[in-house]
């Protein structure tokens, strides 16, 4: 596939503007490289992670993944006073959707539900971030290489589902009884979906709301401590 470069300079007689929409969508500024042969699942994160940070930073282009960064305006005004389209937005947005699209190319089937409505390229990368980077996603991932490398049978996923619902934290009791109390058991693919939703939405609420987060934890800690204690799971022997 395609990898955008980064834009060279554009040189026109009103520099930064673009005469007509069709100049900017007229910029064939690609290069091959070589393909990351990783789709982004649940198992291998921080490999893909390192593959697409060093193809980015190969072409200069790691500001696409920061949503910091703040795009040229829509449209400029001209040495008339006249509001023109701008060309280096058009280039930017261009470059981004690119990227985008590249970037989406190597996320598993699994994965890509949760990455519906996202169009920009750093949006995108947040979203795997918040789903893959955290401390407890890191643990699920040691739970599957411990298992498979110290046993020497096969692990049912009934033993898998216990030894991560076992070593979850106390924040996601709710979703161990949801899991628990399920008529029909749940896949190893089933409850690492369930728990990366639920993650994930903690990471949102933990970063619209920290004012929040700050009074909640201040009335706890001048209340009563009181001992949660996160229910084991135990696989059915049925």
């Amino acid at each position: 596939m395609a990898f955008p470069t980064s834009p060279s300079p554009v040189h026109s007689d009103t520099p930064g503007m673009a005469s007509n929409v069709s100049e900017a969508t007229v910029d064939s500024r690609f290069v091959t490289v070589k393909k990351i042969n990783i789709l982004l699942d649940d198992t291998n994160y921080l490999l893909w992670h390192q593959h697409v940070i060093l193809a980015v930073k190969t072409h200069n282009l790691q500001q696409f993944l920061d949503s910091s960064t703040t795009p040229p305006p829509r449209q400029v005004l001209s040495e008339d006073g006249i509001l023109q389209d701008n060309l280096a937005f058009s280039r930017f947005q261009q470059q981004d959707c690119a990227l985008a699209s590249w970037l989406l190319s190597f996320v598993s089937a699994a994965v890509l539900p949760h990455l519906i409505g996202l169009e920009s390229c750093a949006q995108i990368w947040s979203a795997i971030v918040a789903l893959y980077g955290s401390k407890t996603t890191s643990r699920l991932m040691s739970y599957r290489r411990a298992l498979h490398s110290h046993c020497g049978e096969v692990i049912s996923d009934q033993e898998y589902i216990t030894a991560i619902l076992n070593g979850l934290p106390p924040d996601y009791e709710a979703v161990i009884a949801i899991i628990i109390a399920s008529q029909v058991p749940y896949s190893v693919q089933g409850v690492t979906t369930i728990l990366l939703d639920a993650e994930a939405r903690q990471n949102v609420i933990v970063c619209e709301t920290p004012s929040s987060a700050n009074i909640v934890s201040h009335q706890e800690s001048t209340s009563v401590p009181e001992t949660v204690n996160t229910p084991t799971y135990r696989p059915s022997s049925n």
